[in-house]
This record gives C-alpha cells, sequence and structure tokens, in this order.
C-alpha cells in the first residue's frame, strides 16, 4: 500500500505541473489591456515587485515568479531566496523599486499612500489586493494575478488553472491516502504563548486538512487547544509552527503519554506555509505525507526543510537591479526542488514540485 501511495503522489505531482504549465508559451493577441479593479494594464509586464506572501505564494504557483524583479521581507520563502529584497510591505524602499525598472507592483492594503504615490510617480502601476480568507476570494485572487501577469484570456486562464489543477491535485492526495489514515495535529503558540490550532472553516483548516489524516482539532471553533483534548486524542503526529511550541509541550509531565510526544513523532513546519495558498502549502502538505510514511516504515527523516531564507538588504536589492529579472526567476524557482532532494534520501516518495 505504502508504495502505490507514494506511487499515486508521485503522478499527481507530474500531472499538476503538466496541466499547469503546458500552454505557458502560448499568447494571443487580445490579452492586452485589461483592468482590475480600478488599474488598467496597458502591456505585458516585464519586471514586478511583489509586497505580500500570500501574493508571492500564489504567483510562483501559477509561474510567473519568472518576471518578479523584488520582494518585500515577508516574502521570505526559501524558492525566491534570489529575488532582491526591497523593504517592507507597508514600506517598501520604492528607490530600489524604481532602480529595478519596474512596470508593475502587487501589493496589500497594508501599502503606505505616501509609497502607492511614490511608486506611482516613478512609473509603475499599483495593484491592492485583499488577503483571502475564503475559497471564492482565494480562486479570485488566482484569476486576478494571472490576469494582470498574463492577459485577459492567456493569464486568466492560467490563473483558474493553477487553482483548479492545485484543489484537485490535494484531492487526490486525499484520497490516496484514504487507506493510511494516522491521527495528527497542528499546534502553535498564539502572542500570549499559548497552544493554538487551525480553526474550522479557515482556509488554513481547509489546506491542513488535505493531508488526507485524521485531525484531533477537526472540530475546533476557535485557536486555543484544549490540552485534556490533545491527551484524549493522543495524536501519531504532532507538526508544529517552531521549537519553542515543541519544548512546551515536552515540558508538560500531563502530556508524556501522548503517542507523537513518547514515540518523537514530531516534525517542524512553519505556520505561515499553511497561509500562503500556493506553493508553500503545497510543499507543507507533501513534507507531512513524507514524514509519516518514512515514520511508519521505520525511517524516520527529522531534518526539516528550510521555507525561509534570510532577507537580503536593501543596498543588495539595488544592486541586483539592473540585471533583469527573468534572468534570476529561474533559480527561484528550481530551489525548492533543491531544498527536497537533500532531505528526501528515499527513492519511493519525491513530494518536491517544480512550478
Amino acid at each position: 500500500m505504502k508504495r502505490i501511495l507514494s506511487i499515486v503522489l508521485s503522478l499527481c505531482l507530474i500531472l499538476s505541473c503538466a496541466a499547469i504549465f503546458g500552454g505557458c508559451n502560448t499568447k494571443t493577441s487580445n490579452d492586452w489591456p485589461v483592468t482590475i479593479g480600478d488599474v488598467t494594464i496597458d502591456k505585458e509586464p516585464e519586471n514586478i515587485v511583489v509586497l505580500n506572501d500570500v501574493f508571492a505564494d500564489v504567483i510562483s504557483y501559477i509561474g510567473y515568479d519568472i518576471k518578479m524583479a523584488g520582494r518585500s521581507e515577508e516574502c521570505d520563502q526559501e524558492f525566491l531566496h534570489v529575488v532582491p529584497v526591497m523593504g517592507k510591505g507597508a514600506a517598501p524602499d520604492t528607490a530600489a523599486i524604481a532602480a529595478a525598472k519596474t512596470d508593475l507592483v502587487i501589493a496589500d492594503k497594508t501599502l503606505s499612500a505616501d509609497a502607492k504615490s511614490a511608486i506611482e510617480s516613478n512609473g509603475a502601476k499599483v495593484i491592492t489586493f485583499d488577503v483571502p480568507t475564503t475559497s471564492d476570494a482565494l480562486k479570485s485572487l488566482y484569476t486576478d494575478l494571472g490576469t494582470a501577469l498574463g492577459g485577459k484570456t492567456t493569464g486568466k486562464e492560467k490563473g483558474e488553472k493553477g487553482y483548479d489543477e492545485l484543489l484537485d491535485m490535494l484531492s487526490t492526495m486525499n484520497t490516496a491516502t484514504s487507506n493510511v489514515v494516522q491521527t495528527v495535529a497542528y499546534i502553535y503558540l498564539d502572542a500570549d504563548g499559548k497552544p493554538c490550532t487551525f480553526v474550522k472553516g479557515t482556509l488554513e483548516y481547509q489546506f491542513f486538512n488535505y493531508n488526507g489524516n485524521s485531525n484531533v482539532f477537526a472540530n475546533q471553533t476557535a485557536p486555543p487547544i484544549n490540552l485534556d483534548e490533545l491527551k484524549l486524542g493522543s495524536p501519531n503526529f504532532i507538526f508544529y509552527d517552531n521549537d519553542n511550541v515543541l519544548a512546551i509541550l515536552n515540558a508538560d509531565p500531563s502530556l508524556a503519554n501522548v503517542h507523537a510526544l513518547s514515540e518523537g513523532h514530531t516534525y517542524q513546519i512553519p505556520k505561515k506555509a499553511f497561509f500562503r495558498f500556493g506553493k508553500s502549502a503545497e510543499q507543507a502538505i507533501f513534507d507531512m505525507l513524507n514524514y509519516i510514511d518514512k515514520t511508519t516504515k521505520g525511517t524516520p527523516d527529522s531534518a526539516t526543510r528550510d521555507y525561509s531564507v534570510p532577507a537580503t538588504t536593501a543596498e543588495t536589492a539595488a544592486a541586483a537591479a539592473d540585471a533583469p529579472a527573468a534572468t534570476e526567476a529561474p533559480a527561484a524557482t528550481n530551489a525548492a526542488p533543491a531544498a527536497a532532494s537533500s532531505q528526501n534520501d528515499s527513492d519511493e516518495i519525491n513530494f518536491s514540485v517544480d512550478g
């Protein structure tokens, strides 16, 4: 069964990538101009700067990260490590953005009015989006980002296809794991240091549950968890946000008999990966299944993936701005598979995806 599961998951990845990117180079003559909200884009953007990590994740998933000339500090995804950092999302380095010959900036609603005005005065268009909190909003984000970056026919179709293929592939994985169900939990700490988990009905909850196993906090209605429920559910595997979470759980003597803690079946995946709703969330689910699979085979791999990289300086960004974005972005999109190959030492499962 495990071998069959491995083959099914690998095929899911191959088919997903082929479906999304098989028609990437096909463009139509009526793609431009496009209007997103109150912003009209007259021609295909060449150099973009992304100031929100969720948007960067979606853009990477649908294959338009090749256009990224810059990113904000919040966009710390490992696969974007070669893209220069240009300040914070709310207060970006507008001089660096201009020096990169940026023609489109994609931001959230925290972008300051002064920064937006400065960017526009230097000739770039600015589109702001809300961070999605529902499936419908996420689908619209995929469609709108695809349209803004690839046009009203080619790009729109690419965004729609990317969203559909992401959910189809995750659903297929859910089905593929249904015969090897484990009990699992995800735990992070809130600002007060209290253990929490994902709340039922949220997007992050939906994405986490695509792992296809039984979530002991499946009916959670508020983030803080009841440790008695953790003891009662005694999950086979616990996934957690950072080292502080595991330290708190291990220090509580009342949790000593929780299966995952007593057996050491714990694995770190940063919470933000499940809030990015694209390449990072996909990779997180693959890593969960990879860890569960190896552990149940008796060959656990405790090495955790680097989901984030230290931000480069604004000076580095400005120095790199003279290089066309397209010359560096392919390295960014290939970074995640390289990281995956160092972690997944088994030939049976390769959960990396080259987006």
